[in-house]
């Protein structure tokens, strides 16, 4: 455990502790702007001794949104983006933020042209009761756009004071589109072979990088396994992960699952599709999840510590520093995790009920989180702000 505790560098950010606050979407957002609650969200987690704090879903174009309502980056999110920064700073904690883009995964009827972009032309399940039925494959220029998007998005960040920038390539959304055989049906350079599908996202790594400049560390969240057949799996994940090393990538934080397929093969637990019922704001949205949820959505059952046989193939693969994500939730599952060789640990629900368990963890080596793994602060996000109803 005295390992969790000691600084670690990455680049010119050096991290009081090696725990990570992964980025799981607040829902604290007012028109597209960061609420005063997103920063104090993030300053309590800060005050609660968190190393680093990941501000989740930081969309990098109107269009990377998966609704009308999300934040995305530009100039007029810097003001509040710098307040939450300042709160976390004051507090002895750093801040990271997820940049990412929804590709075809979006029910945003705003979306440019009705149709969302991807890497091919997919059916999107999740628009289909607004009208959003099919994505449109990128063109070069979209491709060279969406990448300056990332590059100007980068650079309001550190303008906003972050610390440290996360790619999200995991989960399904664009850059995990590019990554997945299943949704990646290119005949261009771009698709095909794993080195091919490969080529964006280290595209986007390298704006990134150039953006802002070699002191920021840059993450990238990527997926284990995409949870399905003929997805994305973990000897092409090792494969990527060598390539990111190479591209010089300054930490991995591993996950898994896709949005669109598999969301709850990272959210291992009950499946609260009665509160997601009640927070879904359109009647059709509704009417669907309530005949259709249970058979479409799958369950897996949680058990702690549950990606650690497939992220220990990434760790014996590469040298460079991974945070362990997935079902971490006592201190004897942390020694876990650094035994195994990992050099952070990331932590999504057990901060939610707590945002003291790091504390808690420092005082006991036996420290059991209360989380039940109910997931309804999954629900909880497009209810005014993600949050435990444990304790409400």
């Amino acid at each position: 455990m005295q390992k969790a505790f000691t600084p670690i560098k990455l680049r010119n950010l050096t991290l009081r502790n090696r725990f990570i606050k992964t980025a799981t979407n607040e829902g604290m957002w007012t028109n597209g702007l960061p609420s005063p609650q997103l920063a104090a969200h993030h300053a309590r987690l800060a005050q609660g001794g968190i190393g680093l704090t990941t501000v989740a879903y930081g969309a990098v174009h109107p269009d990377g949104r998966t609704n009308e309502t999300q934040m995305y980056m530009r100039p007029e999110v810097v003001p509040g983006l710098k307040m939450l920064t300042d709160e976390v700073h004051r507090h002895g904690g750093a801040a990271s933020i997820q940049l990412t883009h929804c590709g075809f995964f979006t029910n945003n009827r705003l979306v440019t042209g009705k149709r969302p972009i991807g890497p091919s032309c997919i059916i999107n399940n999740y628009g289909l009761l607004s009208g959003i039925f099919f994505s449109r494959p990128m063109t070069n220029d979209q491709l060279l756009m969406t990448k300056s998007d990332f590059l100007r998005s980068a650079q309001l960040a550190i303008e906003s004071g972050f610390d440290a920038i996360e790619l999200h390539m995991g989960h399904g959304y664009l850059l995990s589109q590019f990554l997945s055989p299943h949704t990646n049906r290119r005949k261009d350079e771009y698709g095909g072979s794993l080195e091919n599908r490969m080529r964006f996202p280290l595209e986007v790594v390298d704006s990134v990088r150039k953006a802002i400049g070699e002191d920021i560390p840059i993450l990238c969240k990527i997926n284990l396994s995409d949870g399905f057949k003929g997805g994305l799996e973990i000897g092409e994940a090792v494969e990527f992960a060598k390539k990111l090393e190479q591209a010089g990538v300054d930490a991995l934080v591993l996950s898994g699952g896709f949005t669109s397929k598999t969301p709850f093969y990272l959210m291992r637990g009950d499946v609260p599709l009665r509160e997601m019922i009640r927070a879904e704001r359109q009647i059709r949205h509704k009417a669907a999840f309530a005949v259709f949820g249970r058979f479409i959505i799958g369950k897996y059952e949680f058990s702690e510590n549950f990606f650690m046989p497939l992220a220990v193939k990434i760790r014996q693969a590469v040298k460079m520093p991974l945070a362990y994500l997935g079902g971490v939730v006592s201190a004897e599952g942390i020694e876990q995790v650094f035994a195994e060789g990992f050099d952070m640990v990331a932590i999504g629900r057990a901060l939610i009920h707590d945002p003291d368990f790091v504390l808690s963890v420092a005082k006991d080596p036996h420290h059991i989180s209360l989380c039940n793994h109910c997931n309804i602060c999954v629900a909880e996000m497009d209810r005014g702000g993600v949050k435990c109803v444990l304790n409400s």
